[in-house]
C-alpha cells in the first residue's frame, strides 16, 4: 500500500453471527446491529473524494481491531459433511462437551468456519467492502484481542473472499457498480499482524496488549507452544467464552456496560436469584478453564528450550529495537494493570455490602414499626442510618470508580509517542479496545481513541444503550487536531465529535503547568 491514501480508522465492531436469514433471527450473542449504516458510510466518503480537500486520492479503510469476536460464534456445522469438513466427524455426538456446549476452538479451519458463519449474518456489511475496494479503495486490518483468529492465513483469505463473494451477489442483484476480481481484492486488503504505521504520520493499533485480562505472551504469534495447532488465549478471552457468554442469555447487552460491577449491581437488583444461579453455576466453568489453560501456559515456559517463534521482523515496519522497547511497555503496563482490577473489585464488593446494609436498617425500621412496641423514634433512627449508608454508598462508589476508570490508553499513547520518536515519529497515535472515543493533546502528536459502533452503556443514569459510530478521518496533508467524527446516518454526513472541558483536569494541568 505505497500510494498516498486519506485514511478512515474505525475500531470494535465485534460482529458475530449477526442476522440468520433462514429464520429471521438475530443472535442473542450479536453487538452489531449497523451494517447498513456502515455501508452508507462507505459509499458517502467514496462520492467525496473528488472534492478538492481530498485531492481525488484513494481512501484507505483502516480496520483497528475486535472488527469480529469469534468468541461469540458458539453454533456448529450442520451434521454430515459440513461438521466433517470442518472437525473430522460427521454427528455432534462426536465432538467433545466443551464444543458443543460453548462452540468451536481457535483451529484455523474452525476460525475460517466461524467467519463464514458470520459473514453470511452480516451479507450488507461484507457487500459493502467489497464495493469499497472495487472502486480502487484500499482496506488495512490490524487484528484485535476479540479476533486473534487473524493470524490464519487461510482465515484471511475467508475475509477476502467473502467481501468478494457478497460484493458479486449485490452487484448482480442490482445491476451496477465496477468490477472486482479476486486478485484485485487480494491486491487492495492487507492484514497487518500488531499495528499498522506510516512513519511520521499515524500509528495505528487496536490497544488490548496493555490490559492485563487481554494480553497475550506473544501476539505477533499468538499460539499454544506445546499446541501450535490452537491460540493461547488470555483470562480475558475465557471470561467471554466460558461465562459472558453464557450471561448474554439472560442479559444480550451485558459485555457492553461498563464497567463491569455496573452491570453485576444491576443484575443482582433486577433478578438476584438467576444472577446467583448464573454466576455460581458458570464461574465454576470458568475457573476451571482457567486453571487448565494456566497449567499449559506454566509447563510451557518451564520446558527447557521452549520459545514462541516470533514472525519475520520485516514485516513489522519499525526497527527490531523499537518493537521490542513497545514490547515491553505492554508487558509493564499489563503487571500494572492490576491495580484498576483491584479497584473495581473493591468498588463491586462496597457496592454488594453497603446495599445489604441498606437494606438491613430498612427491615429493622420495618420491624420496629410494625412488630415492635418501640418508640417511633427507633423507627426514625433507622430510616436515618439507611438514607445515610445510601449517601456514603454513592460517595464511596463514585471515589472508587474515579480510581478504577483513569484512561490508562491516554497514559500509554504517551509512553508510545515517546518511543516512536526514536524512530521517525507520529503526528497521531490512534488506539481502540476501550470503546470510549477520545482525543487527547501529547507533547507533541495527538492521540485518538476511535471508539465503537455497538450500544454503550454508561455509567451514570438507568441501563441504556446509545450508538455513537464513531471514527477517525485523516487526510494526506491534514495539520491540526485529528478530525474525530461521528456518523450521523439519518443525516446522510459526519459530524464533529464534542468532548467537554473536563473541570478537574483543567485544574490537574494548570497545577502541573505552575510545579
Amino acid at each position: 500500500m505505497k500510494q498516498a491514501c486519506n485514511l478512515l480508522i474505525v475500531s470494535d465492531l465485534h460482529l458475530s453471527e449477526g442476522w440468520d436469514p433462514e429464520t429471521g433471527r438475530t443472535s442473542r450473542l450479536e453487538d452489531f446491529f449497523r451494517d447498513s449504516a456502515f455501508a452508507r458510510f462507505l459509499d458517502y466518503h467514496e462520492r467525496i473524494k473528488n472534492q478538492p480537500r481530498f485531492e481525488g486520492r484513494p481512501w484507505l479503510l483502516v480496520l483497528n481491531g475486535d472488527i469480529f469476536d469469534f468468541l461469540q460464534v458458539v453454533s456448529l456445522p450442520e451434521e454430515g459433511i459440513a461438521l466433517q469438513t470442518v472437525k473430522g466427524v460427521r454427528h455432534w455426538e462426536n465432538l467433545t462437551a466443551n464444543e458443543r456446549e460453548y462452540g468451536l476452538g481457535t483451529m484455523a479451519r474452525e476460525s475460517e468456519w466461524k467467519l463464514k458463519q458470520i459473514a453470511k449474518g452480516h451479507q450488507r456489511f461484507f457487500a459493502a467492502l467489497g464495493r469499497f475496494v472495487a472502486h480502487g479503495n484500499q482496506v488495512a486490518v490490524v487484528r484485535g484481542n476479540h479476533d486473534v483468529e487473524l493470524y490464519w492465513e487461510p482465515v484471511q483469505e475467508r475475509f477476502v473472499i467473502e467481501a468478494k463473494r457478497a460484493y458479486v451477489r449485490q452487484r448482480l442483484r442490482k445491476g451496477a457498480g465496477p468490477p472486482l476480481t479476486l486478485a484485485a481484492c487480494r491486491e487492495r486488503m492487507r492484514f497487518y499482524p500488531w499495528f499498522y504505521y506510516e512513519p511520521e504520520r499515524a500509528y495505528i493499533e487496536h490497544g488490548g496488549q496493555y490490559e492485563a485480562a487481554n494480553h497475550f505472551q506473544d501476539f505477533l504469534n499468538p499460539i499454544l507452544p506445546d499446541d501450535p495447532e490452537r491460540i493461547e488465549l488470555p483470562w480475558g478471552s475465557l471470561f467471554v467464552r466460558y461465562l459472558f457468554n453464557k450471561i448474554e442469555d439472560v442479559h444480550p447487552f451485558a459485555d457492553n456496560v461498563k464497567p463491569l460491577t455496573r452491570y453485576l449491581s444491576w443484575a443482582f437488583r433486577r433478578n438476584p436469584i438467576k444472577a446467583i444461579e448464573v454466576f455460581l453455576g458458570r464461574g465454576w466453568v470458568f475457573l476451571q478453564a482457567l486453571w487448565k489453560a494456566g497449567r499449559k501456559v506454566t509447563f510451557s515456559a518451564m520446558r527447557t528450550g521452549a520459545e514462541h517463534n516470533s514472525v519475520d521482523q520485516a514485516t513489522v515496519p519499525l526497527p527490531p529495537k523499537v518493537q521490542e522497547q513497545i514490547k515491553e511497555l505492554a508487558r509493564r503496563r499489563t503487571e500494572d494493570g492490576w491495580q484498576s482490577w483491584v479497584g473495581r473489585l473493591l468498588e463491586g464488593l462496597i457496592s454488594l455490602v453497603t446495599l445489604l446494609i441498606i437494606g438491613a436498617f430498612v427491615v429493622m425500621a420495618g420491624a420496629t414499626l410494625f412488630l415492635d412496641q418501640r418508640p417511633w423514634w427507633t423507627t426514625a433512627a433507622y430510616l436515618a442510618m439507611a438514607i445515610v449508608a445510601t449517601v456514603l454508598r454513592r460517595e464511596l462508589r463514585q471515589s472508587l470508580s474515579r480510581l478504577s476508570s483513569e484512561d490508562y490508553l491516554t497514559e500509554v499513547a504517551g509512553e508510545l509517542e515517546q518511543i516512536l520518536d526514536r524512530a521517525r515519529g507520529a503526528d497521531t497515535i490512534v488506539l481502540g479496545h476501550g470503546h470510549r472515543p477520545a482525543v487527547e493533546r501529547l507533547e507533541d502528536a495527538w492521540y485518538v481513541n476511535t471508539g465503537t459502533w455497538i450500544p454503550i452503556y454508561e455509567k451514570e443514569g438507568p441501563i441504556e444503550g446509545r450508538e455513537v459510530l464513531t471514527f477517525l478521518r485523516l487526510t494526506w496533508e491534514h495539520e491540526g487536531i485529528p478530525e474525530l467524527l461521528h456518523w450521523d446516518d439519518a443525516g446522510g454526513a459526519p459530524s464533529r465529535m464534542v468532548f467537554w472541558d473536563d473541570a478537574q483536569v483543567l485544574r490537574r494541568d494548570s497545577q502541573q503547568k505552575a510545579s
